[in-house]
């Protein structure tokens, strides 16, 4: 029977061999970062500033549809414009866009830190187990914020390996899923 859920795995299964690629791709690709982290510094600030320069036509473009239905239509419409601005301003100060990315990530690090200070009180008041580890966590994570804040260099570097990393465990991921479905591919023959 065609409809039969064997015959779909079968046949989703049937490249599996594109998830091993994407796998080696991503892990040459986090080399890549590691081997010139100035450029992917640059790589990353281009994103940055493509990201504020779509998302800010997007929003224009949702606020103008909407203006009849939607009472607040000119605060998102205000943002679109204030995010292509933005992303102009950045484009045009590609430096600054790698020091803005870098104070945000300090930041970011620093504002998950003392949320997760907060969740291992919350922890505790429920007698949850284990809250000290959050809590040690979130102490660090501040730590390491400060750090990121103060010293660019250190943050460069934290930004640049954090990625390379993350491609790294994303890679060797891709490559085993792929396995595993060429094994769910010969068990379906």
């Amino acid at each position: 029977m065609k409809n039969d859920l064997f015959y779909s795995v079968k046949k989703a299964v049937k490249y599996w061999w594109i998830s091993p690629i994407i796998g080696l791709i991503t892990i040459i690709l986090g080399f890549w970062c590691i081997a010139d982290p100035l450029l992917t510094l640059v790589v990353i600030g281009s994103l940055f500033i493509a990201g504020f320069l779509i998302s800010g036509v997007f929003e224009i473009i949702f606020a103008i549809s909407n203006r009849n239905t939607l009472k607040g239509w000119g605060w998102t419409f205000t943002s679109g414009i204030i995010d292509i601005a933005f992303g102009l301003l950045l484009l045009a100060i590609p430096i600054g866009t790698i020091a803005i990315l870098l104070f945000l990530t300090g930041f970011w690090v620093m504002f998950r830190s003392i949320w997760l200070i907060g969740s291992s009180i919350e922890l505790q008041r429920n007698n949850v187990k284990g809250w000290g580890w959050t809590l040690a966590s979130g102490i660090l994570g501040t730590i390491l914020a400060f750090i990121l804040i103060a010293n660019p260099a250190f943050a460069t570097g934290f930004i640049v390996y954090l990625l390379a990393f993350s491609l790294f465990m994303y890679g060797i991921i891709r490559i085993y899923h792929g396995f595993k479905l060429k094994n769910l591919h010969k068990e379906k023959e």
